[in-house]
């Protein structure tokens, strides 16, 4: 039976699923009116608390308030991912299943503040492989196309589509991140100097997020061997 034919199961959990993200991005968006700068304070001059004896309540809160923050946008990204997957119906929940526990997996990755590097070698293997997956993907697309009209979103299914989108969006958020509170476009400000190991780490997962949205991507151009048969 096609993914298409299959029922669809009630609407309601996967609303919320869209909900929760949609409030996730929103708090992500804001965060950097309400989060941000203070933030940038405590780059360039530490807490205002510093030195003094006791617990200090307001590192805690505002190292929690930054925590939030900086995962919202990845969460939420995570909630319209699991709604849009969730839409296709049951004949999908193994992929589903699958995708969440990658996703919840690399999320934890992320949160990994400092990694050795950087490895120019790395990025540069990294991205000829994603050069070589978009060749596949824009050649499948091509020939494909002229050979039996079958359009790429019908190819293996929107999921895997889904799936890069949940990776594009996170590189792409990481990416402005980068420019603003990582201080990138900034070399020789106190922030940047504050956050070279910061930037050395999500640097280095901004490129392996790319590699995997252009990935699944490259899976979803390739239709499955039996999806022609009669």
């Amino acid at each position: 039976m096609a993914i298409a034919d299959t029922p669809v199961a009630s609407p309601r959990p996967r609303l919320i699923w869209f909900a929760v993200g949609v409030a996730l991005l929103a708090y992500a968006v804001l965060g950097n009116y309400l989060v941000l700068p203070g933030y940038r304070r405590f780059l360039e001059g530490g807490s205002p608390n510093e030195g003094q004896s006791g617990v200090d309540f307001a590192l805690i809160w505002g190292a929690t308030r930054t925590i939030v923050w900086m995962m919202s946008f990845h969460v939420g990204a995570f909630c319209l991912a699991i709604a849009a997957l969730a839409a296709q119906g049951d004949a999908i929940r193994t992929f589903r299943r699958w995708f969440a526990i990658g996703a919840l997996v690399w999320l934890g990755l992320w949160t990994v503040p400092s990694i050795p590097g950087p490895y120019t070698i790395l990025f540069a293997l990294l991205g000829m492989l994603i050069l070589v997956m978009i060749v596949l993907i824009f050649g499948r697309a091509t020939l494909n196309a002229a050979r039996t009209g079958s359009h790429f979103s019908a190819f293996r299914g929107g999921h895997w589509q889904v799936a890069s989108y949940f990776f594009f969006a996170l590189a792409t958020w990481d990416l402005c991140g980068l420019g603003s509170v990582g201080g990138m476009l900034d070399p020789d400000g106190a922030v940047r100097a504050a956050n070279q190991s910061l930037m050395v780490a999500q640097t280095t997962k901004l490129i392996i997020e790319i590699l995997i949205a252009w990935g699944l991507l490259a899976v979803a151009a390739f239709p499955r061997a039996t999806s022609h048969r009669r």
